[in-house]
């Protein structure tokens, strides 16, 4: 049978469709968003579509493969080689992996961890279709070399089972029990595996020497297959036998059938190459087939010529053309309905049981649930001829008919026309709007408000600017209560009406660019009114909130000709070339206009709800219907998607975590989408970099960039949600890791404390080596010199000058002995000491140095006598401590003052057979725990004064002194102080406030030097310095200085 031929079988059948099927003289269509190669689908026809776990679209078109997310499409690489076909199969399975089949064998997986990857096929012809296994495996069916089967996720080995001989297979579908309907190019098999191979066990007389291009499973024993050109086919099976029968004979007779599409409760959705696609519904036993949708060039399809066809899983039906790009049907919610002549319709509304649909010249009455516009009346000529510019429709079937110049007019409701009011003034018979409640009729005119008598037509009132009304032309009169009417005219405030109060203007101020016009008012059940504005955009008065909705908000312009709040709340206001929805309860406005499928422009207070609920937009090209009993009864919320990850102006494919090397900063951008492909413009997004910040304002952008990212460990969030459901949100997010630089790595931080440890080492025993050999040196020019005093008398001046400049020299040695002062402030906050021997030399030392990483001792020590006894004893006591703490790591305060004890007796006392030694110390050792701010401190005969929270606390010593004569029970205990940050720690020797001097050359004594801690402890240790040294100095005055003197000032 020729293509021709067939063709025009099809055509036939169609006419006598529509023959038998009462349409009427009126085209309904649908609204289609449509793709082509010059509105953004790269190539010009699809081979085959599929979606995957995340939403996204997959689609084999002739230029690759592609992904769309409701916005764009994007391009998906291959490989190494290119492949030499086009995509032919795609599927998802259900671990989320892509498998992609080529017309020239090629087999590609996708998953989320990486890029397409080609699978080492032996063998292997054109694909036809890829699909899932009622146990999860992944079928492979290739035209002749059999079916390849596969785990999920593609990991496992694959096996292939062959095909009968000269058997060219295109679809199959499971049947249950390990077998399967093979669809051929001669036959339908229901096919068995054995082994390695598929065996047929029947085919279908009915169906012989015919191409079986597709076949479905509906439910457990029902299946339907399309055929080249012997239309639909339906196999069932009852108990053990199965049978092949036409489906809508009448209809796809002689069709050709590339795709199927079964959905739930027994509907299916038919690709034809001659029909468009046709979604039809079963009843329960299969006997009977109910047409639920056309989609063809009639109802707004590019071409009738389809290739494939899918569902998604928001149930919008993707039809994919021969040679016309790709279609979408996202809503059968809306549906536009044209009479084929005199399209403006101007009215709609019910004139008592009837739905009427006026125009400029005339009547229709309309079935919304079908589109048809039927039984047309002309009623302009009847009426002046002037021309018709309003309508109303009452209960009792009444409609009333304003005019351009000729009144009003009453039309009964059977059919009888009579002009119902006619006025003196030119301006009163031009009438805009017409509003019946109980026995009176309000008018609106280009001169005023005019009110009637139901009954009679007796003018009662008329309402111009004479009467307080804002302005004398009047766009539109709606009901507010019995008696009283809302008037829409230039005015910044609502304008009311009642019959018997008058006019009067009330509500907040209307605002805007221009001088408010209201143009279109609804009063809503709950009293809010909303006042569509020409410029201004839309007023909403609700109880004591005025709301102001713009094209900033989303309104596609801002002149609202016609006005509605519907039932549910939403508002709807129409515009040129399209309309808009607004939803107070979420804050969202959406936006319909030729890209939906809005053909027109709409007109005047052309706005109506239904009592079923169903709204009606009137419009230069017919009406745009939505019956909401259309819409899905749940939405599915967006699928947040990141798309890619632009870092550096290098774009990556979207991974779960990106680690990049140290740079001192990175610039990234984050391409993502809501995957709602319902209506992809009503999702809007928030976003996050770190799991702590909150979430960022709602945008409708798509994408964020971030500049100046250094080192660190960054989360980025995404979150997607609609306008008008922001409670059901999804979230995707990826990890960032930005390297840190090598010096801030733990390894080189590391290396670097072991060699600092490793020097200080050093250095420390170098020291006690330059020490000893200094010790040793002084202790041979000491006794030099005493032998020359006593030989040579007569030289006693000269000698004298020899040892005073030995003592200067010997205070050197004593000075480079004592450590650095500056090391306390590296350890301490701030510290300082005031170090002033008497006689060059002192006996008064400090000693300090770390222990371990956390412990730090510090001494202050008074030795017996001054000058150069003094200083023995200081490089005594140095060189003993030294050994006490470094070497023999005696670290406890009184630990080390009993074993500085015990070393001072045996050291002083080792040659005296005789006399034993008196000399000693006084002496404070203290421990410092940097980590823990812990103090620990011993100390023989000398006081510590802390200053905690700034409540000076002075703290006595032990009374035994290191060294002196011998006392077997000298006691020195430790004690603890818990220090906080910023207190003071002072340590001195007794040579400070026994000085001499002040009114009276009286001795210091210890209670000044507590007032002047008290003073001085707030400040910093630099002035605490020097107030310590200018007080000494001032009270010493011009008396010589008493004893050596040793002051240290620590703070935590």
């Amino acid at each position: 049978m020729s293509g021709r031929f067939r063709y025009s079988i099809a055509v036939i059948c169609i006419v006598c469709v529509n023959v038998l099927h009462p349409f009427g003289s009126s085209a309904q269509t649908y609204s289609f968003r449509t793709y082509d190669e010059y509105t953004g689908l790269p190539g010009t026809w699809l081979t085959v579509i599929a979606q995957d776990r995340s939403g996204l679209l997959w689609m084999g078109v002739d230029t690759g493969l592609y992904r769309y997310d409701g916005f764009s499409f994007h391009h998906m690489p291959f490989p190494d080689t290119l492949p030499r076909g086009n995509v032919s199969a795609l599927f998802c399975d259900r671990k989320g992996t892509m498998w992609v089949g080529m017309n020239d064998g090629s087999l590609f997986t996708w998953n989320m961890t990486g890029g397409l990857k080609r699978m080492m096929l032996e063998d292997s012809d054109r694909i036809n279709r890829i699909t899932g296994s009622p146990d999860g495996k992944v079928w492979i069916v290739t035209q002749t070399s059999g079916i390849i089967i596969a785990a999920p996720g593609g990991d496992e080995k694959i096996t292939r089972m062959m095909l009968p001989d000269d058997m060219t297979l295109f679809d199959i579908a499971f049947a249950g029990n390990g077998t399967f309907l093979a669809a051929t190019q001669n036959n339908l098999h229901l096919c068995a595996a054995e082994g390695d191979k598929a065996v047929s066990r029947l085919t279908f007389p009915e169906l012989d020497y015919t191409w079986i291009q597709t076949v479905v499973r509906m439910d457990d024993d029902t299946w339907f297959a399309g055929t080249d050109n012997m239309g639909l086919w339906m196999i069932s099976r009852s108990g053990d036998s199965i049978n092949a029968r036409s489906v809508g004979d009448t209809l796809f007779m002689n069709t050709n059938i590339p795709a199927l599409n079964a959905g739930p409760e027994r509907t299916l959705t038919i690709a034809t190459k001659e029909l468009g696609a046709v979604k039809v519904k079963f009843s329960a036993d299969f006997s009977e087939m109910f047409i639920t949708g056309r989609y063809d060039v009639t109802s707004g399809l590019p071409d009738n010529n389809v290739r494939t066809i899918f569902t998604d899983r928001e149930e919008n039906l993707w039809i994919g053309l021969y040679t016309s790009g790709l279609a979408a049907v996202t809503t059968n919610a809306f549906t536009f309905c044209r009479p084929e002549s005199d399209k403006e319709i101007t009215y709609i509304g019910r004139a008592g049981t009837q739905v009427v649909a006026g125009t400029r010249s005339g009547l229709f009455d309309f079935d919304p649930l079908t589109g048809n516009f039927t039984r047309y009346r002309n009623i302009a000529a009847r009426t002046g001829g002037s021309g018709i510019t309003s309508w109303s429709a009452d209960d009792p079937g009444n409609i009333w008919i304003g005019t351009a110049g000729d009144g009003l007019w009453l039309m009964k409701p059977d059919g009888n026309l009579k002009q119902f009011y006619r006025s003196g003034s030119p301006g009163r018979n031009h009438i805009n709007s017409v509003a019946v409640e109980n026995n009176n009729v309000w008018l609106g005119t280009s001169d005023g408000v005019v009110l009637l008598d139901r009954e009679t037509g007796v003018q009662k009132s008329v309402y111009t600017t004479m009467e307080l009304l804002p302005h004398n032309f009047i766009s539109q009169v709606v009901v507010n209560r019995d008696g009283e009417v809302l008037v829409a005219t230039k005015s910044d405030r609502l304008c009311y009406i009642h019959v018997t109060g008058g006019v009067r203007t009330e509500g907040e101020l209307m605002e805007g660019r221009l001088v408010n016009d209201i143009i279109s008012i609804s009063v809503a059940h709950d009293r809010s009114v909303c006042a569509g504005t020409k410029g201004n955009g839309l007023f909403l008065f609700a109880a004591d909130t005025l709301l102001n909705y713009t094209e900033d908000d989303g309104l596609l312009n801002n002149f609202c000709y016609s006005a509605m709040i519907a039932s549910d709340g939403r508002i709807w206001t129409g515009h040129q070339k399209g309309f808009s929805i607004i939803n107070p309860a979420t804050g969202s406005v959406r936006s319909y206009s030729t890209d939906f499928g809005v053909r027109g422009d709409c007109l005047s207070n052309a706005l109506a709800q239904l009592p079923d609920g169903t709204v009606c937009v009137g419009t230069t090209d017919g009406l745009v219907v939505y019956n909401p009993s259309l819409e899905p009864d749940s939405i599915i919320a967006p699928q947040a998607e990141i798309i890619s990850v632009v870092i550096n102006n290098v774009v990556y494919p979207y991974r779960e975590s990106y680690n990049l090397p140290y740079r001192k900063s990175y610039t990234v951008k984050v391409n993502y989408a809501g995957i709602f492909l319902r209506d992809p413009l009503n999702v809007v997004y928030r976003t996050r970099l770190d799991k702590d910040e909150q979430w960022g304002e709602i945008t409708g952008d798509r994408s964020v960039a971030y500049s100046g990212l250094r080192d660190g460990h960054y989360q980025f969030s995404v979150e997607a949600l609609t306008r008008d459901d922001p409670e059901s949100a999804t979230i995707a997010s990826f990890d960032l890791v930005i390297q840190k630089p090598v010096t801030d790595r733990w390894w080189f931080l590391l290396s670097v404390l072991a060699l600092i440890a490793g020097v200080v080492y050093i250095i420390v025993r170098l020291r006690e080596r330059a020490h000893r050999k200094q010790r040793e040196y002084l202790e041979s020019e000491l006794q030099k010199r005493t032998s020359e005093v006593n030989e040579q008398k007569e030289e006693l001046a000269q000698k004298n000058l020899d040892i005073t400049e030995s003592i200067k020299y010997a205070k050197r040695i004593q000075s480079s002995v004592l450590p650095d002062i500056a090391r306390l402030n590296t350890v301490f906050r701030e510290a300082f000491v005031f170090f002033q021997p008497r006689d060059i030399v002192s006996g008064d030392f400090y000693w300090f140095d770390w222990v371990d990483k956390d412990r730090f001792i510090v001494v202050c020590s008074d030795s017996t006598g001054h000058g150069v006894p003094g200083a023995f004893m200081s490089m005594i006591g140095t060189a003993l401590l030294q050994d006490i703490i470094t070497v023999k790591k005696i670290i406890r305060p009184s630990q080390i003052l009993h074993e500085l004890d015990r070393q001072i007796f045996s050291t002083l006392n080792q040659n005296q057979e005789l006399e034993a030694s008196n000399d000693g110390m006084d002496i404070v050792v203290c421990e410092f725990n940097m980590a823990t701010r812990q103090l620990v401190f011993s100390s023989a005969m000398r006081p510590v004064i802390l200053v905690i929270d700034g409540v000076q606390h002075y703290v006595r010593g032990n009374r035994s002194s290191v060294g002196g004569e011998s006392v077997s029970e000298k006691f020195y205990d430790d004690q603890e102080y818990h220090l906080r940050e910023g207190d003071m720690v002072f340590l001195f020797t007794d040579g400070y406030c026994d000085q001499f001097g002040g009114p009276g050359g009286k001795k210091m004594k210890i209670s000044r030097l507590k007032t002047l801690i008290d003073d001085i402890s707030p400040m910093s240790a630099a002035d605490q310095y020097r107030e310590v040294k200018g007080f000494f100095f001032e009270w010493m005055g011009e008396g010589d200085q008493v004893d050596d003197v040793l002051f240290m000032g620590m703070r935590v």
